[in-house]
């Protein structure tokens, strides 16, 4: 095995069983330092990807080559902003904020809208990409166009996504009243008689 592979699964495993550990034997620092060593792992195998621009978590060097690159950056840096929110999340149990700080992100989600958008425009790209993947025409009519519109649309969704939370944080007036806006023209009622039309179609 790798031996950044090897620090990698070892600091989340070993996280893993501190935080269960401090779960069992009612030890709120276990929990914390646990939460801080999995996020680390974490990071750690999204640095290692940003640099090698190889993917991390490889048990062997020949292992995800055909990700080599740009796909295994994008894997980095979407593995890096996980682990620095888990990271983060462990910082805020410990000096005990954290309830402050998820009270204040469900008023002003903005940074949660902007991370979750950039995780989607993440997944959409390394869905769309097919390095050396498989030829012909039916791969491509029932697996490469159907990958391809699915990742387009995570990315679109992504971006979308940002650009909400960028909207929210700077202009949260505006954004909260856009967001009512689209809320009062969004009728349940219509989505409930629409699902009893199709439930009496089927009758």
């Amino acid at each position: 095995m790798r031996i950044l592979a090897f620090l990698e699964y070892s600091a989340i495993l070993i996280g893993v069983i501190g935080m269960v550990a401090g779960q069992f034997y009612g030890l709120p620092k276990g929990i914390h330092l646990g939460l801080f060593l999995i996020g680390a792992g974490i990071a750690l195998g999204g640095l290692e990807s940003i640099f090698t621009r190889q993917m991390s978590f490889r048990f062997s060097s020949g292992a995800g080559e055909a990700y080599a690159g740009m796909p295994a950056v994008v894997w980095g840096l979407m593995a890096l902003l996980i682990g620095g929110v888990v990271i983060g999340s462990a910082y805020l149990l410990q000096v005990g904020s954290w309830h402050a700080s998820v009270n204040y992100l469900s008023r002003r989600p903005g940074p949660v809208m902007a991370a979750g958008g950039l995780l989607s425009i993440g997944i959409g790209i390394l869905v769309v990409i097919n390095p050396r993947g498989k030829r012909g025409v039916w791969w491509t009519l029932l697996v490469r166009i159907p990958k391809t519109i699915a990742g387009l649309a995570l990315i679109a969704g992504g971006l979308a996504a940002v650009g909400f939370g960028i909207w929210e944080w700077f202009e949260p007036r505006g954004f909260n009243r856009f967001a009512r806006e689209a809320w009062n023209q969004f009728d349940p009622r219509a989505i409930q008689r629409l699902w009893h039309k199709l439930l009496g179609s089927w009758r």
